[in-house]
């Protein structure tokens, strides 16, 4: 991947610049049914509207989508792209259900510190097996992923990387109290969740570090067997407020972080008058959006356009470009994948429209943006809202610059450089801290209890900090400028702790119905009964 250039942005709240041809007279757009918008479900098949949803008089009218079935693991994938990554995945073309891996360098071990953490891992003198996964000499983890999924092969592949790079490097430093650390990485393909969580039921101590487009189809099945999980991210609203979870960046389903909409707000607070939301067409990011809405709401802000894109592509992007342009959006809130958004941003210009902002998520700080945006991007439009250090940054003793050596020294080819690794590292930096303090004993439940006690954490320095323990998203944010030479800091934003800003009224408490997490009750468990 190039490598992306990134400078500090320092630029006054621009004038929006239409086009000769927009003005006050232009048409608004058609409106379209109403629909509800389900959270767990699969992409919406009907148009009709069930009793009790609704959509408020204030806004644009509710979005309609439509599909059939036969488009359903191509829309899903496009879905997941959209969610949670931006997923440049490496096709391996060799992967199976589950890869196991134990992994060494046979190098001398050198500091078991990591950023700010200390010992992270560390030799003892283990004995027993006190629970599933657990021997006298070993402790197998399961990772999740959806790499063999044959419509994108290769799909997060880091997660399956990220495993194997973090546990050759804590191997080298003792592993979790001597024991070394097995990775079963469990390919569900984006269909064969449950069959992978099954097996995963059977075999593994925990599941850390992974992730999967169709997570609600495995979350019955891990609560059935206990199993505790710190990934590196969740989708589905059912997988994001389960039980015996904890994620080291929370996504939680009662709050949103709205820091990169304050900081929107103040910069441009004509624009927001005059908002727009735009999304793929199917629920799980419907809800990010929704959510985003309800917060910008709170602020303030007017919504007067609000539609969403089929979620397997679109071959023309001037459609949606005009229909900005005919509302008179001046600030718009995006949710997708940096293709599309830059698809979109080349259709604006090509209709002579400029935005004054485009918000968007971290997986938008992605090379593939600046290739595919180019000269669209001139305009020093799009902000990115991000929770990590840019790998620019990333000096030798940081702790970005020591997962990056951690990459060079254990798989030079792997894939280092995305937010995704980042996270997933995030993840077993908490696992191996929580399994560490465990000692010889090493549960299922001392692990959790550990991990659920860690209310400041901050992956040793890979991103702001976070609070696991609690669930609740964290208050600190960056924010990133993409330029057609790369991303910028935007040095105007107010920080308060190195480059981020953190502030307790960047977090806004949700009151919408999104859906709720599934409990251990609602599978008939208890946590008593987890070893």
């Amino acid at each position: 991947m190039p490598s992306i250039g990134l400078r500090y942005a320092g630029r006054p709240g621009r004038a929006r610049r239409p086009s000769p041809e927009a003005g006050p007279g232009m048409p608004g757009r058609a409106q379209k049914p109403a629909r509800s918008r389900p959270v767990d479900a699969q992409p919406a098949m009907t148009s009709q509207r069930p009793a009790g949803a609704s959509c408020s008089p204030e806004r644009a009218p509710c979005r309609h989508v439509w599909g059939d079935a036969v488009r359903h693991a191509r829309i899903a994938v496009a879905t997941f792209l959209v969610v949670v990554a931006a997923a440049c995945g490496r096709s391996d073309g060799d992967s199976g259900a589950t890869e196991t891996t134990t992994t060494t360098s046979g190098d001398d071990a050198t500091s078991a510190s990591f950023g700010d953490l200390e010992e992270v891992c560390r030799p003892g003198d283990p004995s027993g097996s006190p629970t599933t996964g657990v021997t006298p000499t070993e402790v197998r983890i399961a990772t999740f992923s959806d790499p063999g999924f044959t419509g994108r092969p290769g799909l997060n592949q880091e997660f399956f990387d990220t495993a194997e790079v973090f546990a050759a490097w804590c191997n080298d430093r003792g592993g979790i109290n001597g024991r070394t650390i097995v990775v079963d990485k469990r390919d569900a393909a984006l269909t064969n969740v449950k069959a992978r969580m099954t097996e995963s039921c059977d075999e593994d101590f925990l599941i850390v570090g992974g992730g999967v487009a169709f997570d609600q189809d495995g979350v019955e099945t891990r609560l059935g067997c206990l199993l505790p999980e710190i990934p590196a991210f969740v989708v589905s609203i059912k997988a994001r407020g389960s039980d015996l979870l904890v994620q080291p960046l929370p996504n939680s389903v009662e709050v949103v972080q709205s820091g990169g909409l304050d900081y929107l707000g103040e910069k441009f607070p004509a624009a927001t008058k005059k908002a727009g939301v735009l999304t793929a067409a199917v629920a799980s990011t419907e809800a990010v959006a929704e959510q985003n809405v309800e917060a910008a709401e709170a602020l303030g802000w007017k919504v007067v356009y609000d539609d969403a894109y089929p979620a397997a592509g679109v071959t023309d992007w001037t459609p949606y470009a005009q229909k900005l342009k005919d509302a008179g959006v001046e600030g718009l809130i995006y949710v997708g994948e940096p293709e599309n958004l830059a698809a979109l941003l080349r259709s604006l210009k090509n209709i002579g429209y400029v935005l004054d902002f485009i918000k968007t998520d971290a997986n938008h700080y992605d090379q593939k943006l600046v290739d595919l945006g180019g000269s669209a991007l001139a305009d020093e439009n799009v902000y990115i809202q991000t929770a990590f250090v840019p790998f620019e940054q990333a000096k030798p003793s940081s702790a970005t610059g020591q997962y990056l050596a951690a990459f060079e020294e254990y798989m030079p080819d792997g894939k280092s450089r995305t937010n995704l690794g980042l996270q997933a590292w995030s993840a077993w930096l908490l696992f191996a801290d929580a399994a560490t303090r465990c000692g010889n004993d090493l549960t299922r439940t001392c692990v959790y209890d550990n991990a659920k006690e860690i209310s400041r954490w901050n992956g040793g320095g890979l991103h702001a900090e976070t609070h696991p323990g609690s669930g609740q998203s964290t208050p600190c944010y960056a924010m990133l400028v993409a330029t057609p030479d790369g991303f910028e800091l935007a040095d105007d934003l107010d920080t308060t702790d190195g480059i981020y800003r953190c502030d307790p009224k960047a977090v806004h408490t949700l009151t919408g119905d999104y859906g709720a997490g599934l409990t251990l009750a609602d599978v008939g468990e208890d946590i008593a009964n987890m070893k």
